[in-house]
């Protein structure tokens, strides 16, 4: 069985991470198949979900580092470990679309990157959030980078410095993930966002993941010209 389940239903993909024995640890081939059908999305799609099998959302990201003993240059590190993750998470931060997340159990190392390249995480109460790397002596980086934008820069330090298992309560304080709501009910918030969002047009929610992704990079005269243009474009199409 793939260890990624991809399936659209109706104007939603819906991706599944679907490696439970091993923590939905992200493999290469994973972050490739995901990849590929974020770039093939449908026009009619509305809403970019994705959720995970067993326990934990993500544990982090399957070893990557090559074997002990072996001879590699930066530039083989580079295009072999940091270059594959940078890019998967470029293509999560540009999905055209609202990005839903669902977490449940560990959202570790790459699960915590993923969860906050969201636009609308909903974590249920018993989920932990963790960058967890500086217990291997590994500089996270990559995940900083994903975060950086996300968290306030004190937050960031304190997740990679201190490595502390931050539960959801607090993650959605820190700005982490959007929605907190008892272990029971996750099902049902998922399809109360995901439920509203299918039921609004294409260039609406465009739009909006548009102003959403362009507005922290420009200047209040930009946004004013921004909202104003994505406005119009939207409400347009209901005239045509």
């Amino acid at each position: 069985m793939s260890d990624v389940l991809i399936n659209t239903r109706g104007n939603v993909l819906e991706i599944t991470l679907n490696r439970p024995d091993k923590g939905n640890a992200l493999t290469p081939e994973m972050a490739q198949a995901i990849t590929a059908a974020l770039k093939s999305l449908s026009p009619e799609t509305r809403v970019v979900l994705m959720n995970a099998k067993g326990g934990d959302f993500c544990t982090g990201r399957s070893a990557a580092m090559p074997a002990a003993g072996s001879r590699a240059t930066a530039l083989d590190l580079r295009t072999a470990i940091s270059d594959p993750v940078l890019d998967f998470y470029e293509v999560l931060r540009e999905i055209p679309i609202p990005f839903i997340t669902a977490i449940r159990g560990r959202a570790a190392g790459v699960g915590c990157a993923i969860a906050a390249l969201a636009d609308v995480a909903i974590a249920a109460e018993s989920a932990t959030f963790q960058v967890p790397e500086m217990n291997h002596d590994i500089a996270p980086t990559l995940v900083l980078n994903a975060l950086a934008d996300r968290v306030s820069r004190a937050t960031l330090a304190r997740m990679v410095l201190t490595r502390d298992v931050i539960p959801a309560t607090e993650a959605k304080t820190l700005g982490i993930v959007g929605i907190t709501v008892a272990d029971a009910g996750i099902d049902a918030e998922v399809e109360r966002v995901v439920g509203q969002l299918e039921k609004n047009s294409v260039p609406t929610v465009r739009g909006i993941k548009a102003f959403l992704s362009m507005s922290p990079e420009t200047s209040f005269a930009s946004r004013k010209e921004l909202a104003a243009l994505i406005n119009c474009v939207a409400t347009a199409e209901k005239f045509r």
